[in-house]
């Protein structure tokens, strides 16, 4: 019998396909919580590798802007690939967010994403999820990476603080008994060079500040006034 060649999915059609198809499925997600440019960087890779994921962005992410011109320059070239559009949530920027008003919250972030970039969201995964998120709950519209269907009937894998908390997807178990599996990969660690985690934050730190000093500059004489007359 030849072996079943792996799915890449999306969050919808592995929800609704994961009891159906007869051959493994994969589904590909990163949870841009810091860094754009890196999640660029690897949305070219996988449209070269023909490879289809699904990316979820911040609205209130201190580390970068989706609606700054650079921002949305970015989300689109990376949408553009052909990768699905989801939202990252951050439950801690909001107070008193419970399990009854979670979908007003972000149906609300999910509608501004929508209307900025004029692309429909596929899919939702929580930033840093707590007892709640973790507790198997279904949005109305959306699917999420958190419920049930995900964790049961998945494989789930993901580099947290740059490391794969449960070993490398090809090196498990899982993988080579072609089960399905959920990876959730965080663009901020790979980089072309190794590097520690703790060099990856220390780049980002630089380039964000460079980042700021060159908006500073062309946004407001007083920088560059001030820095020649410091001789900096």
């Amino acid at each position: 019998m030849p072996t079943r060649i792996a799915l890449f999915t999306s969050f919808q059609e592995g929800k609704k396909g994961v009891d159906e198809l007869n051959v493994p499925l994969i589904i590909l997600r990163h949870d841009v919580d810091m860094d754009l440019a890196a999640a660029l960087r690897m949305a070219l890779i996988e449209k070269e590798l023909g490879i289809h994921s699904t990316y979820l962005f911040m609205v209130g992410c201190p580390l970068y802007n989706v609606f700054s011109l650079d921002g949305r320059r970015q989300v689109e070239q990376i949408l553009d690939c052909g990768h699905l559009f989801g939202l990252h949530f951050d439950c801690v920027i909001y107070n008193g967010i419970t399990r009854g008003n979670l979908n007003h919250y972000v149906s609300r972030e999910c509608h501004l994403l929508e209307w900025f970039f004029g692309r429909q969201i596929e899919a939702v995964s929580f930033h840093r999820p707590g007892s709640m998120e973790l507790s198997g709950i279904e949005l109305e519209k959306l699917p999420n990476s958190y419920e049930l269907v995900f964790r049961e009937k998945f494989e789930y894998f993901s580099d947290s603080r740059g490391k794969w908390i449960r070993g490398e997807p090809i090196d498990s178990e899982a993988f080579h008994q072609r089960k399905n599996l959920h990876i959730c990969i965080h663009p901020i660690w790979w980089t072309v060079e190794p590097k520690s985690a703790f060099e990856c934050l220390t780049d980002l730190v630089q380039r964000i500040g460079i980042r700021n000093e060159q908006s500073l500059s062309e946004n407001c004489s007083v920088w560059d006034e001030g820095k020649r007359v410091r001789g900096t």
